[in-house]
């Protein structure tokens, strides 16, 4: 089966980190034009009210996009969590290192996920689905605040991956049965 050989979760990903990034960002980037006179900044003023249509698009592609990220993900982390031997160190007691940044790396990434969907909701509530509004001090707070923790989560996935080889087992074992 494709999704026993081919782990869904990592091919997923990229999209609601990448529309969020740049959602957050363009947030961040509009409030420190129109509250700083910062030189190089101000050549974006002109294209701010694209922008923040943009913004608000890809905020919204980035929460609906999480979903079956955050679906495979749980699916992946059952996974791993229940294959034998691969929860505890050899003694038996204590919890190998990858669960505890398999627990980081879901619990920042749910947290980033949570808190960009309030912003967005509230949002919604004000403006509708994609009005284009300047972000107010607390959507840019929130960009602030998830910005670091989304970017944080993923390199915590990216250690997943490549310090802990999460993933490549589901390959070999595939291999191993033909």
């Amino acid at each position: 089966m494709f999704f026993k050989s081919h782990p869904v979760h990592p091919a997923l990903v990229h999209f609601p980190i990448a529309f969020l990034t740049f959602s957050h960002t363009l947030d961040i980037l509009h409030y420190l034009t129109a509250n700083f006179s910062i030189p190089f900044l101000s050549t974006l003023t002109p294209l701010f009210p694209q922008l923040l249509s943009t913004s608000r698009l890809l905020h919204t592609l980035g929460i609906f996009s999480a979903i079956p990220a955050i679906i495979t993900g749980i699916a992946q982390a059952a996974a791993q969590a229940a294959k034998p031997g691969n929860l505890y160190e050899a003694d038996g007691k204590t919890i190998k290192k990858k669960i505890y940044v398999m627990a980081a790396h879901a619990g920042l990434n749910d947290f980033s996920i949570i808190v960009s969907g309030a912003s967005w909701w509230a949002r919604y509530k004000a403006h509708g689905i994609l009005g284009a509004s300047e972000p107010g001090v607390n959507e840019v707070a929130v960009a602030g605040v998830v910005l670091p923790v989304l970017l944080f989560a993923a390199s915590l996935g990216a250690d997943l991956v490549y310090k802990y080889g999460m993933g490549f087992s589901a390959a070999k074992s595939e291999k191993k049965q033909q």
